[in-house]
């Protein structure tokens, strides 16, 4: 255990670092679409993952996924009340009543929710369908955003490591 926190995971202990990118692409797209918080679990693994270029890697495909992931919901605030399903219409009038709450916030309001989940990411990502933003432009902001949180987040082991060898 103590080796592992100390040197991580080499890179020849992956039976292939394009599989670990692939994989990260797609459970960051899956958990895009799938509101279920495990994104940054799987940054937190990342931060373990030597050499450093994998890991960086890793995380920028883990954030790619995961921001195309969520147009799907931006793709549901578009929508707006063409949405059935009670509970995609119950996102589509909680970002109606965000985006008329916060209607002069726009990009810094992206920004702040892709960083910090306040207000909650996806909610704001739907609030950017439902009032049109330019889709390049939130996407953009989100991936940003979701890269910092990421990043940090996967820089988190490296500190705790420090902390522990002491």
């Amino acid at each position: 255990m103590r080796e592992l926190l100390r040197d991580g995971i080499a890179l020849d202990q992956l039976s292939s670092p394009a599989l670990a990118m692939t994989a990260a692409f797609g459970l960051g797209l899956l958990f895009g679409v799938i509101p279920a918080g495990a994104a940054e679990a799987l940054a937190l693994a990342a931060g373990a993952v030597n050499p450093m270029p994998l890991r960086s890697a890793i995380l920028i495909l883990l954030t790619l996924g995961h921001v195309l992931g969520k147009a799907v919901w931006y793709r549901v605030g578009m929508l707006g009340d063409r949405v059935t399903n009670p509970r995609l219409r119950g996102w589509v009038v909680r970002a109606r009543e965000l985006s008329e709450e916060h209607e002069r916030f726009g990009v810094g309001l992206m920004a702040a929710s892709a960083f910090a989940s306040i207000p909650p990411f996806q909610l704001t990502i739907v609030a950017a369908g439902v009032v049109r933003s330019p889709v390049s432009l939130t996407l953009g902001v989100a991936f940003l955003g979701r890269l910092a949180r990421f990043g940090l987040i996967a820089a988190s082991p490296s500190a705790l490591r420090e902390l522990l060898l002491r």
